[in-house]
Formats: structure tokens, C-alpha cells, sequence
């Protein structure tokens, strides 16, 4: 009927005009199945795109924070090897000795605090794809476990690339590849810690006459040659005694240690096993700067035991304990955490060249869908006119026939 024909020529008429002003093509599927198929594909591949541009951002968002994190430790480590070599001195007092003890503690401390980074959303730096709230805990005794995973997390920032958002913490800190295999940055902060310590109390052990006037000294094995040198001072003043030492026989230690009994007060007998039994009638009795070249073992120590019991109740290492191979170790680390910094700057040029050709791709597919969009401007001018005539021209009909009575037709 007529109020239908002008309701549809007036909704055709509306989106021909709407079509006109928009410059958009008012794009159905039962007429435009071609283009609605190809603006559905471009959308899809343009809400993809969208989301790699997001994930490329924060991925060098993370990125960036796991640099600074990787150069902060880097600067821990030259203070380790700094700590290393100048503790090494051996005119250094006990006073300057517990400084670099204190600064090696605090430096382990701030391993950790690095190693539990946490980024703005809350997931670990050095925790892989593990859900853990950190990523390594400290045991009562000093020891550090690892609670995270060995796989690190990856973002998609394009159809065929993946970057790391962050790293294993087993693979950055507990597993350094060095000359003499797999090590734990943690451990060795710990074996600096206990060199201090040892060099704290090399040379100076206890007064081992304050309870009884005897004790037992146990030197390390030997093999086929070395040597072994100490101090051994009492109240009456210092004695140096060293020797080389063949096949563990250290009876002409004791020997030595007679030849100066008459200023010292102390009388030594050899027991066999590496043992010497020292006895006196003096006060004070201390062993200082005790010193071992070609022994068996790299870790090299004088224990001092009870003469009843032969247990250990002190160790007195040598001034300068492995401190070649902590020294070593320390270059390891810090070649290991360079090439970390280095993976993690080549992750983030990845992820800034896969936002640029995202970008492009956005930009051409916004072209795409505006061109399938665009409505032919002249055609829709020409079919608005178009139904503008028909319009009028049915409008004039109906208002023409309306204005009759029935005896006009009846004529």
C-alpha cells in the first residue's frame, strides 16, 4: 500500500543521505557479501595487530627494567671483585677485615632484594613463568633456594616472534657456567663471606692454653711435597717455624718447635696422622699467620683439637683462601650477567622492530577498510535524486487521487 511504499522510500532515502554524509557505504551482507568478507577479515587482522603493538610495548617495558636490574648487578659484582682484591692485603687490621665482611653481607642482601624484582603487575623479574610471590627465599643458615621456574615467560609480538618478558632465576643466578662448572652467584658471595671470615681468624686462633696446657694441632695432607709455615707466640714473645714436608711427615715441625722451646716454654711431640701434641708451662699460647703451599686439598686448613677427645674445637685457614679462585669466579659472573644484559637488549630491538612493522600494518589496514567503506559519492547523488522524483512524483499521485470523490471516477 501507499504508506508502505513511502516508508521504505523514506528509509532508503535516509541511508543514501546518511551514506552521503558519512562517506561510509552502508554495507550489507545479502549485497555486499565480497566486501563484508573482506572488512571482516581486515578488522580481525587489525584487532590483532593492535594487541602485538600492546604486547611489543610491554614487553619493552620489562625489558627496560630487567636492563637496569641486570646493570645494577653487574655494579655488585666490580664491588665483589673489589672487595676481593683489596681484602686480600695481608697488613689489613681486624677492623678493616669486618668492613669488608660487613659490605660483602650487605651485598649478598642486595642480590636478593634484585633477584625478587617484582614488575608493575606484580609478577617477578627472575621468576620464569612461575606464579610465585618471589622468586628465591634465604634459609636461616645463609643458603638460597630458588622457588620459581625454569621456563621464562614470553610474549607473542607478532604472527611468528616471541620475546622474553623476564628470565629463569636459575638460569641468571644459580647455574653461572664457569671453568670449573656450574656455580651459584649466591654461594660465591657466601665463599667471599667465609674468606673474610677466615682470614678474621687466620693467624690469630684462641689463647689454646687458657683451659688446659696442652692441645693438638692437625695440619692438612701434604701429598708428595710441600710446605707449611706459622708463628707460634706466647707471652715470652713470637716464633717463627716453617719447613717442607715430604709425604705428610711433619715430625721436623716438631723438631722446630723444640729447637725453640727454651724461649718459648712449649715442647712439641709428633703422634703420627698429621698431628702434633703441644705442651707448656706457659699462659698464653697462639698460633698467627699460618701459611701452606702444594697441599692436597685447594681448601687449606690448620684444626686445632682436643687433646683427649681429638675433636675439632678451632679452624685456622690460611691468609688468603682460594682467593685466586673467588677472585676467578667473580670474572665468571660478570661475563654470565653481561651476556644476560645483552640477550635482553636484543629482545628489546625485536620488540621495537615488531611495533614499527605493526604500525605500518595498522596504517595500511585502516587504508584497507576505509577504501572498502567508501561510498561512491556520485552514484549515491545520483540515486538520491533520484528517489527524491519518486517520492515527489508518488506523493503527487496519492495527493491527486485522495483529493477525488467517488462520483469523479464514477464520472
Amino acid at each position: 500500500n501507499n504508506s508502505e511504499l513511502f516508508s521504505r522510500l523514506n528509509e532508503e532515502l535516509k541511508s543514501l543521505q546518511s551514506q552521503a554524509g558519512s562517506g561510509e557505504a552502508d554495507l550489507k551482507l545479502s549485497k555486499h557479501y565480497s566486501e563484508v568478507s573482506k572488512l571482516s577479515a581486515a578488522e580481525e587482522m587489525r584487532a590483532e595487530s593492535s594487541q602485538y603493538v600492546e604486547n611489543s610495548r610491554r614487553a619493552q617495558s620489562d625489558l627496560e627494567n630487567l636492563d637496569l636490574a641486570f646493570e645494577r648487578l653487574q655494579d655488585i659484582v666490580i664491588r665483589l671483585q673489589e672487595v676481593s682484591v683489596e681484602s686480600s692485603n695481608d697488613v689489613l687490621s681486624s677492623e678493616e677485615r669486618m668492613g669488608f665482611l660487613s659490605e660483602a653481607s650487605m651485598l649478598k642482601d642486595e642480590l636478593i632484594e634484585i633477584s625478587n624484582q617484582s614488575d608493575s603487575f606484580g609478577n617477578t623479574m627472575f621468576g620464569g613463568v612461575s606464579g610465585s610471590k618471589y622468586a628465591f627465599s634465604m634459609n636461616g643458615d645463609g643458603s638460597v633456594d630458588y622457588l620459581g621456574s625454569a621456563i621464562s615467560k614470553q610474549l607473542k609480538v607478532s604472527s611468528g616472534l616471541s620475546v622474553k618478558q623476564n628470565f629463569s632465576g636459575s638460569d641468571v643466578f644459580m647455574n653461572v657456567r664457569g671453568e670449573n662448572g656450574q656455580f651459584s652467584v649466591f654461594e660465591l658471595v657466601d665463599d667471599l663471606i667465609n674468606s673474610l671470615k677466615a682470614d678474621l681468624n687466620s693467624g690469630i686462633s684462641s689463647n689454646l692454653f687458657h683451659i688446659r696446657n696442652s692441645t693438638v694441632i692437625e695440619f692438612p695432607n701434604t701429598g708428595g711435597e710441600g710446605s707449611a709455615s706459622f708463628t707460634l707466640s706466647t707471652e715470652n714473645g713470637d716464633v717463627e717455624i716453617s719447613s717442607k714436608i715430604y709425604g705428610n711427615d711433619y715430625s721436623v715441625l716438631a723438631d722446630k718447635i723444640n729447637a725453640e722451646s727454651g724461649s718459648t716454654g712449649v715442647t712439641a711431640t709428633y703422634s703420627g696422622k698429621n698431628r702434633i701434641l703441644l705442651q707448656g708451662n706457659v699462659e698464653l699460647l697462639q698460633l698467627k699467620r699460618f701459611e701452606a703451599e702444594n697441599m692436597v686439598s685447594d681448601e687449606v686448613k690448620l684444626n686445632i683439637l682436643n687433646p683427649s677427645t681429638f675433636n675439632i674445637e678451632e679452624k685456622i685457614s690460611t691468609n688468603h683462601l682460594n682467593n685466586s679462585d673467588i677472585s676467578k669466579r667473580i670474572t665468571e659472573a660478570f661475563e654470565h650477567f653481561s651476556i644476560k644484559r645483552a640477550e635482553v637488549s636484543s629482545a628489546s630491538r625485536r620488540a621495537q622492530d615488531a611495533e614499527n612493522k605493526n604500525l605500518e600494518i595498522l596504517v595500511n589496514l585502516d587504508n584497507d577498510i576505509a577504501d572498502i567503506k567508501e561510498a561512491d559519492l556520485a552514484t549515491l547523488l545520483t540515486r538520491i535524486e533520484l528517489m527524491m522524483t519518486q517520492k515527489d512524483a508518488a506523493q503527487a499521485t496519492f495527493t491527486r487521487i485522495t483529493s477525488k470523490s467517488l462520483f469523479d471516477f464514477l464520472g
